[in-house]
């Protein structure tokens, strides 16, 4: 039970950190270099999906250790 918690602690503090970043990220290139919103919310589920699927890969791969 002890292992789960931590896994889940740090995929938590993973995401959440991927979702600050995602965050500060898309105000720069929204406010700075006058990207539309549209297209990076596009590329923002793209990105998602990529790190869902790296991360999901990750716990996998270390419970088979």
């Amino acid at each position: 039970m002890k292992r789960f918690v931590q896994l889940a602690t740090g995929l938590f503090l993973a995401l959440g950190s991927a979702a600050i970043v995602a965050y500060a990220m898309a105000h720069l290139a929204h406010h700075s270099l006058g990207f539309a919103r549209s297209a990076l919310r596009e590329q923002a589920l793209i990105c998602a999906a990529i790190l869902l699927g790296l991360v999901t890969i990750e716990f996998l791969a270390s419970r088979e250790k």
